[in-house]
């Protein structure tokens, strides 16, 4: 019999509690802005709680975010610190630069338009239309994505 333990899968929950402490490291300056998204980028692939744990072992263990590499669940952060499942998709960066480029992308479509003084015709509208369905599309692929990482 093998003495060797299966790893654990980390949750949802779980990632963002690392999450949240790697950026009240980088608020501390413990981190900096490229270590953290680099770090951050690494939450959200992550797959077993080991991992998560080796992404912060280099900082204060006084958050209750930090897993505990025995197997025990983490202890739960904070209610009024915890985000809702919908709002872990924004912590994709890919998908806030993609985000970020369609506003400016949309700005100044507009305002090429109501500069040009051919205000008749509305042509922006169809660019904006596909350009704004793209992120939707990306916000969604990033959702089905995550949900088939947390399934056991």
């Amino acid at each position: 019999m093998s003495t060797e333990q299966q790893p654990m899968r980390a949750s949802d929950r779980e990632r963002d509690e690392v999450a949240q402490r790697i950026q009240e490291a980088t608020a501390e300056g413990r981190l900096t802005l490229e270590e953290s998204g680099e770090r951050l980028s690494g939450v959200f692939a992550s797959r077993y709680r080991h991992e998560l744990a080796a992404l912060v072992a280099d900082l204060p263990a006084s958050s209750p975010a930090v897993p505990e590499r025995t197997g025990s669940p983490a202890r739960p952060a904070r209610p009024s610190m915890q985000r809702p499942s919908g709002a872990r998709r924004w912590g994709d960066p890919g998908l806030l630069i993609h985000t970020l480029i369609v506003v400016l992308l949309s700005a100044a479509m507009l305002g090429h338009w109501v500069g040009s003084n051919q205000g008749h015709h509305p042509w922006p509208v169809f660019p904006l239309v596909w350009l704004w369905v793209s992120v939707a599309i990306h916000a969604r692929r990033r959702n089905d994505r995550a949900d088939r990482q947390s399934r056991p």
